[in-house]
């Protein structure tokens, strides 16, 4: 499949993407997050101060082209600017989930062979200190929240000061490590599950070309402009959070992190958003509650179970063309009193969520649909650095994680295997050289997940893996 030329031409990384959105609306605003008195702004020239200050600093600690630089910590605006000022020291980054057993946290920093580690706070880096035999790689450990009392842990605040004394010091230091970086550089290294059970974790291989792509092919589809904003409740850990952060610098609209977890729903409406970034599990609470509602009363419960029986019948019809009168008021008579509720969640702009769909089942799809909340799917996994597939706005209620992306390609096995080929896809897993192997089958990464293409090429995945010999 022939990439679009806007693709093709895209920044070599997403530092480069990054200075580019710079550049372009430096005081547009480009990140909300919450604090203490409640929800702070920060504009993109703002942020890239930040982020100079802290890729400055990483240089000043001996971090060298694709090094690793790993961070520990919840969605939040300093993982984001750790992010991309890793990725400026040349470093590849790895993300270790915050509510990772001491086991894992070891695992992970060991096999990658990180040699700076950013903490969220005093817990995390006391995990770091019971640890500490088997991550003898790391030189260096940043504490985002807090100071942590021993020589060896800098603050954020002091590695910011560390980067600008190297810059004074050294003020080309940055622009030299741009030209270093390289479109078939390693950029990330991603954790996921081995599929062989006691095998722990493996890590995928990103290299900036397959992080660019991804970021440039969505923002090709020409669902989102800057004029939008994104509520981001995802794990940063995973990599959709962290391909809506790419996707972003292609667009060019903020983001509301939201790294709390009681918080996730609740601010939906306070942050106002276009569009937002759910998990099954976010959605799962919006429908127990408004079900939940529903039960304290039989004649509301009757209420609802009728009000999405008529949405049922509306959408039929409308298929058909031709809606009758008297189910049309019937519907909006009942969409006010039990379907509105469920929008007035996600507040008053909500153009369209977004959830991975590898995780929805077909009920909550439905009920969604019903509720007159536009619901987008999108299929992917860590190995094809993010989503493959996403759905459009007319693909809506299908059951589809819609087409492949503009460069990528997809087909069912013959036994029913999902299989991708795109620039998005994998280097290959870390030290895992029989792994990677078994991971392609000429040319095609066989992603283990079971799914069908329907008529019109939209992806259907099915509950369910394939599985395939591994090392």
């Amino acid at each position: 499949m022939a990439i679009d030329p806007v693709i093709d031409k895209r920044p070599r990384s997403l530092v480069h993407m990054f200075l580019d959105r710079v550049d372009e609306s430096p005081d547009a605003d480009a990140y909300y997050y919450p604090v203490e008195a409640g929800w702070q702004e920060s504009s993109w020239r703002q942020t890239r101060v930040l982020v100079e200050g802290l890729a400055a600093g990483l240089l000043a600690l001996g971090i060298e082209t694709e090094d690793r630089v790993a961070i520990i910590a919840s969605t939040r605006y300093e993982w984001v600017i750790a992010k991309i000022a890793g990725l400026w020291s040349g470093a590849a980054v790895t993300a270790v989930d915050p509510s990772a057993d001491d086991d894992t946290v070891a695992a992970v920093l060991r096999d990658s062979g990180a040699r700076v580690v950013i903490a969220e706070d005093y817990q995390t880096v006391r995990t770091l200190w019971r640890v500490r035999n088997r991550i003898r790689d790391v030189v260096k450990v940043v504490q985002i929240d807090g100071d942590y009392p021993d020589q060896r842990v800098l603050t954020l605040e002091g590695l910011l000061a560390l980067g600008h004394e190297h810059l004074e010091a050294h003020p080309r230091v940055l622009s030299q490590r741009m030209y270093a970086l390289r479109r078939e550089g390693l950029a990330t290294i991603h954790y996921v599950p081995d599929p062989v059970p006691g095998r722990g974790l493996r890590g995928v291989r990103l290299t900036h070309q397959a992080i660019t792509y991804q970021a440039a092919a969505i923002a090709s589809l020409g669902l989102l402009t800057d004029g939008d904003l994104l509520h981001l409740a995802l794990p940063l850990t995973g990599v959709f959070g962290q391909a809506l952060l790419g996707v972003q610098l292609a667009c060019g609209f903020p983001v509301g992190l939201e790294g709390r977890p009681d918080h996730a729903i609740p601010s939906l409406e306070l942050v106002r958003p276009t569009i937002a970034a759910v998990t099954a599990r976010m959605l799962d609470d919006v429908r127990d509650r408004t079900e939940h509602g529903a039960r304290s009363g039989v004649l509301r419960r009757h209420t609802t179970d009728r009000a999405f029986e008529v949405a049922r019948q509306v959408r039929e019809y409308r298929h058909q063309g031709r809606v009758p009168g008297r189910l049309a008021r019937r519907h909006r008579s009942l969409d006010r009193r039990v379907m509105s509720p469920v929008r007035e969640v996600f507040g008053d702009r909500l153009r369209f969520l977004v959830a991975p769909g590898i995780d929805l089942d077909p009920g909550l799809v439905e009920f969604f649909d019903l509720a007159g909340v536009t619901l987008l799917e999108a299929y992917g996994r860590a190995e094809t650095g993010g989503a493959v597939c996403v759905a459009r706005p007319e693909d809506a209620g299908s059951g589809t994680a819609g087409r492949p992306l503009p460069g990528s390609d997809v087909r069912i096995s013959d036994v029913g295997e999902i299989l991708v080929r795109g620039p998005g896809v994998m280097e290959g897993y870390h030290h895992r050289s029989v792994a990677t192997r078994s991971a392609f089958d000429q040319g095609w990464l066989r992603t283990g997940d079971a799914g069908v293409l329907d008529d019109a090429g939209r992806l259907r995945v099915l509950g369910g893996h394939v599985t395939h010999d591994v090392e």
